[in-house]
């Protein structure tokens, strides 16, 4: 507290104060020289500045460099602690050090700027040791101690106020709108004009406040106004990880981002304390106190200045993946320093590998035999690669229609179980509590062609459902905006519903979820939602029930089940009773569990155990409550008499994470991610009416599923589609082996590019981020969970690399498949 406010000891004094108390009267106090023993020149009425001696006494008290000083001081040492900290908790050797320090003087030099500044002015205004001082004072006087503590609850009152008003705000004004950016701007401008009305509403509030605040106690030598600062920071942390732990998926949230830089103040503060308390003898002892702290800020610049040359691979990894603040800052720092201005850039080992040209880089397509590596993936494509193996397969355009030996009836279920890792279920050897999870899979799985080694063309659902419903890559799907995390697919895509309704076949849809509204064709299912979810994956569609779909939020908290099998197997019986011997119909359920969160579901188990077993336990829980579901539906076709003529498929879109692998700077847990096995390995099984049962170890694609519908019922497929029929190896027939590809297209949340490919024997896997320019390959038999990258050691890597590079550069950039 600025030593010029008045008062009596905390002893003597009955004065109560009010806002309108408050002079100007200058305290005599003497204080001490360098904050601790220079006597305190003496103060006039209405002259704050020192005045003893003259203008040279003024200049050899130096406060302003004083205060300075002390702020460089203070916040670099800060800084280095905390740069210390991050390498230890990183790695990656001493080579490591030189880009965290400069990532740490990025922040700290800003805030030893700023608190240099305040107590400089402090010290020009006050004297040198005004801030001990108004502390002091606070503690002798209660009067004023009751004052100031009353001025801070208003403020925070009305600070809270203000914040709720914000929440509000920027749901309708953010949330809600399709142009977020716009939106922001409207928020900006609302809440400024907000401010002037709130803070007149500090006084008020004051006025209410200060009669009741004499119970907040000061407790032996903290004043009120210090109790209530460390009771406030103390139930604000409280509530943060109440809101962290028990609120939000902390796993999947990379905390020592947001931790680590609020520590840089504490630590700060923790220097201070100790610097001008119990070390205060030692730190006088130091000479030339101000030079060191000019000559640390010098050394912080450098760092920034000199600390990023292009790293190692052990270096980069420890600062973009371990680094408490590394990828994020490195991140924001690479949009910066793009000097061509094409969206990648070179800093820090990025990308980009001509950060002059515009026209090269990661996403620009490449021109064979120009001699420059375009794409910066492989070096300058050949016009005839020397290796070259081309796709065995034929395009789909010239395939006929199938004429499988087996019939598969006259209908088809296509049941899609969000979020279902394969390696969950039963017939894959998975159990808990001794026993198998998918009681009522398995047995489907007994009755069907079973794809062991099927994957899955993108890590979420907004890529990855369009992908297999279309036939197409991710990256080739006619969408509106490709940045967005939910994007409106364009009527260019050819769906499976639209094939085989021009086949004849009635086309049914029973969802109960956020991603299926479609307001035009249905208006009243998503009331809620916000109006910018629109994903018109509806196309080719008779009927499509997506009542009861929730919002986001509502969704991740939700048991869709129950209504979906209610409605599913309601509409399956009254398919059997009115069918007819020339009525075909195609029906596709969507059941949203296992997806986080997860949901404790009535008659599972107890959960006891926390962290990351806890999420284990309560997913394979939400797998087995999902098996239930699937069983009320094989029950309802049963039971409609429409089972021996229909055909049944279960897939899922992706798999889920569990914290094994590290990807952009955060461990990673549920999906949408990254490209590792865990998320793209899923089940794909088909039971066809009388057809035999069998395990197929070929490696195929979910873009291969829906031509194999249409081949199953004779059905052509459009020529748009990249898969491939799978009836050949339903029937037992050999076909040839074709690697699986998959895509991470950069959105606005995420903004990681990545391409993956498991290779046509499936023994690898190799995973490539363009938007970080690492490589990393896994051997899947000898490490299945994809801990040891062997991209520097295994012989086959460089004809890995080259094949991947040729799908990117060749079919998938032309708009083909494999």
């Amino acid at each position: 507290m600025p030593p010029w406010i008045p008062g009596s000891s905390r002893a003597s004094s009955s004065k109560s104060y009010a806002i309108s108390d408050i002079d100007c009267a200058m305290p005599d106090d003497r204080v001490e020289d360098d904050e601790l023993t220079r006597p305190a020149p003496a103060r006039g009425a209405l002259d704050p500045v020192p005045q003893p001696g003259d203008r040279g006494e003024s200049r050899r008290s130096r406060p302003y460099a004083r205060g300075m000083a002390t702020g460089f001081g203070v916040l670099l040492a800060a800084g280095l602690v905390m740069a210390v900290a991050d390498l230890v908790h990183a790695g990656g050797g001493l080579g490591a050090l030189p880009p965290l320090l400069g990532l740490w003087s990025l922040i700290a030099l800003p805030l030893a700027l700023g608190a240099g500044i305040v107590l400089g002015a402090g010290n020009a205004q006050w004297g040198i040791g005004w801030l001990r001082r108004g502390v002091a004072r606070l503690r002798e006087d209660d009067a004023l101690d009751r004052l100031v503590a009353s001025l801070l609850v208003a403020v925070a009152l009305v600070a809270g106020l203000l914040a709720l008003v914000i929440s509000k705000l920027a749901v309708a004004l953010v949330a809600n709108v399709h142009r977020t950016n716009v939106g922001a701007l409207l928020l900006g401008v609302v809440v400024v004009a907000l401010l002037p009305v709130l803070a007149l509403g500090v006084l008020p509030v004051y006025r209410a406040v200060r009669r009741v605040i004499g119970i907040v106690p000061a407790i032996g030598p903290l004043s009120r106004v210090l109790v209530m600062v460390v009771v406030a920071a103390g139930a604000l942390v409280l509530a943060a990880l109440f809101v962290v732990f028990k609120k939000l998926d902390y796993q999947a949230m990379n905390l020592g981002l947001y931790v680590a830089p609020a520590l840089l103040p504490v630590v700060a503060i923790a220097i201070g304390l100790l610097g001008y308390g119990p070390l205060a003898r030692t730190r006088e002892a130091l000479p030339y106190r101000g030079i060191v702290a000019t000559a640390g800020a010098a050394i912080a610049a450098l760092a920034i200045a000199f600390g990023f040359r292009t790293p190692s691979v052990p270096v980069r990894t420890a600062v973009m993946q371990r680094s408490y603040i590394g990828p994020k800052l490195i991140e924001m720092l690479r949009a910066r320093k793009d000097h061509d201005g094409d969206g990648f850039s070179a800093f820090f080992g990025g990308p980009d590998c001509d950060d002059t040209r515009s026209n090269v880089n990661p996403k620009a397509p490449e021109i064979v035999g120009n001699g420059i590596d375009d794409n910066c993936m492989n070096g300058d494509a050949p016009a005839v690669p020397a290796t070259a193996t081309p796709d065995p397969r034929a395009p789909l355009a010239a395939q006929p229609p199938a004429k499988p030996t087996t019939s598969a009836g006259h209908n088809v279920l296509v049941l899609f179980v969000d979020t279902l890792r394969f390696d969950r279920l039963g017939v894959a050897g998975y159990q808990r509590d001794g026993k198998s999870l998918t009681p009522r899979v398995d047995a489907l799985a007994n009755q069907s062609v079973v794809f062991t080694h099927a994957y899955s063309q993108a890590p979420n659902t907004p890529r990855s459902v369009p992908s297999f419903l279309a036939s197409r890559y991710p990256s080739q799907l006619a969408m509106d905006n490709p940045s967005s995390n939910y994007p409106q697919l364009g009527e260019a895509n050819d769906f499976l519903f639209e094939a085989l309704k021009g086949a004849g076949f009635r086309t049914i849809g029973e969802t109960s979820h956020f991603f299926f509204c479609d307001r035009q064709r249905s208006p009243t299912s998503c009331e809620g939602v916000k109006a910018s979810m629109n994903s018109n994956v509806w196309q080719g569609a008779d009927e499509w029930d997506n009542e009861g779909a929730k919002t986001i939020s509502d969704s991740n908290h939700d048991i869709a089940g129950t209504r979906i099998v209610e409605k599913t197997v309601a509409r399956l019986a009254r398919l059997g009773k009115e069918r007819k011997p020339t009525d075909q119909f195609a029906m596709f359920v969507h059941l949203f569990e296992p997806h986080s969160t997860y949901i404790e579901h009535p008659g599972m188990p107890e959960v006891t155990e926390h962290g990351d077993d806890r999420l284990k336990r309560l997913y394979d829980y939400e797998i087995a409550a999902e098996d239930g579901f699937i069983g009320q539906i094989l029950d309802g076709l049963e039971a409609s008499g429409l089972a021996k003529d229909t055909t049944v498929v279960l897939l899922s879109d992706h798999g889920e994470a569990f914290g094994v692998h590290r990807f952009g700077g955060e461990r990673q847990y549920f999906h949408g991610s990254t490209l590792y096995d865990e998320l793209l390995h899923v089940p794909l099984m088909i039971r066809v009416p009388g057809g035999a049962p069998r395990e197929v170890t070929d490696v195929v694609e979910l873009v291969d599923m829906a031509p194999t519908v249409t081949a199953l019922f004779g059905v052509a497929a459009p020529a748009t589609w990249q898969g491939h029929s799978l009836v050949p190896l339903m029937e037992g027939a050999k076909a040839p082996a074709a690697p699986a590809y998959a895509e991470m297209q950069a959105v606005d949340e995420w903004n990681h590019d990545a391409k993956s490919m498991v290779t046509a024997d499936g023994k690898y896997h190799v995973f490539y981020s363009l938007s970080d320019s690492v490589w990393e390959l896994y051997d899947l038999a000898a490490d299945p969970e994809e801990r040891k990258n062997v991209m520097d050691t295994d012989p086959r890597a460089a004809e890995i690399k080259r094949q991947i590079g040729q799908w990117v550069e060749g079919p998938l950039a032309a708009g083909g498949g494999r």
